[in-house]
């Protein structure tokens, strides 16, 4: 694999539990993945969320491994509908191989039925 390529994490999608209506969930699954012991923030693994724009994002995680940290990339180029903007939407680390993202989005509804790996346009390099 060369220096420039990301692993794929295998990413499930949900709305969110406590707010359906106005977040979808992500569930990217990265193994190794480890927890702090207070908070929500990765012990081994540096996290990036990137809205792109109102349809479109890019999560990247820098798991740090010895020798070589492992880089994992996940995007979406277009959503079913429209996300808020950046300050709306984040992660946490809830689960020991999970990153959940949360995407606001612009106009209340439900989107579980229409989103998942297969209804989403991905960019795969």
């Amino acid at each position: 694999m060369g220096e420039s390529e990301a692993m794929h994490p295998i990413v499930g999608y949900r709305d969110d539990k406590s707010d359906p209506e106005n977040y979808i969930c992500l569930l990217v699954d990265i193994p190794g993945l480890r927890k702090k012991i207070f908070g929500d923030k990765p012990a081994n693994a540096d996290i990036d969320l990137k809205i792109h724009n109102d349809r479109s994002f890019t999560i990247t995680v820098v798991l740090h491994k010895k020798p070589k940290d492992e880089t994992y990339a996940y995007t979406v180029k277009k959503l079913p509908n429209s996300i808020t903007t950046a300050e709306k939407n984040y992660w946490k680390i809830k689960n020991k191989d999970e990153v959940q993202v949360f995407l606001h989005k612009a106009s209340k509804g439900r989107w579980v039925s229409s989103v998942g790996s297969a209804d989403l346009e991905t960019a795969t390099d």
